[in-house]
This record gives C-alpha cells, sequence and structure tokens, in this order.
C-alpha cells in the first residue's frame, strides 16, 4: 500500500472516531468518558497517519508526546503546536476506558478533548495536503 493510501486510511479512521464522539454528545446520558476515550483516538490515529505517509514504523502506543516526537523528524513545529492538545487526550487512553475513581470526567473535560481532537486532525490535514 502507497505511504498516501495508508495516510489516508489512518485518517479515515481517526475521522471515524471524532465522528463517534461528537455522535455520542447528542445520547442523554452522555457517556463523558466514552466521548473523551474516542477523542483520544482520533488524535492518535492522526498522529499515527503521520509516520505512515513518511513510511515511519507505526508504534503500539497510545501516548499522543511520544507520537509527537516521532513526527518532529518531518515537522519540527508539530511539538510545539499540539503538545497542550496531545497532553490533554492522552489522559483519556486509558482512565477513560475503565471505572477511576481518582479521576472523575467532567463535561469541561469532554468539550476540551473534542476540541483538542479537532484542532490535531485540522493542523496534520494542512500538513499533508
Amino acid at each position: 500500500m502507497s505511504s498516501t493510501r495508508l495516510y489516508n486510511e489512518w485518517m479515515k479512521y481517526a475521522q471515524a472516531d471524532y465522528t463517534a464522539a461528537v455522535h455520542l454528545t447528542s445520547h442523554h446520558p452522555i457517556q463523558l468518558e466514552i466521548v473523551c476515550f474516542h477523542c483520544q483516538q482520533a488524535g492518535e490515529k492522526a498522529l499515527k497517519a503521520v509516520l505512515a505517509f513518511h513510511d515511519e514504523p507505526i508504534p503500539r502506543t497510545h501516548n499522543l508526546y511520544e507520537l509527537l516526537q516521532l513526527c518532529e523528524v518531518h515537522y519540527p513545529e508539530i511539538v510545539d503546536a499540539l503538545v497542550n492538545q496531545a497532553d490533554q487526550l492522552t489522559n483519556f487512553a486509558v482512565v477513560a476506558r475503565y471505572p477511576n475513581d481518582e479521576m472523575a470526567v467532567t463535561e469541561t473535560d469532554m468539550k476540551l478533548a473534542l476540541t483538542c481532537a479537532e484542532q490535531v486532525s485540522s493542523y496534520i490535514k494542512k500538513l499533508i495536503i
């Protein structure tokens, strides 16, 4: 599979996760954790799309900061541009999937996760045209 086609596949999956997250916000009660998890997945898959585009190995990690560092080889500015979004979204990789008394996800967290996921995707789409 060509690197462009693989990039498009990863971005398609990233978009599907984001679309699922947005869709879930219309169901009541809103499952905040699940929305945030899908946002994290959208950001993760978008960053993995960058690696795929450059024929880099795709690591099995949910840590968006680690993915940013791998993408930095090709786009030195990407870490500065997306570090805050990566930090916010990485929190939801595991915490949002399992019961956790230490971190209750709030509606504010959900809104921030939706914004961060959209920002990561938009930024990457501008990088790779």
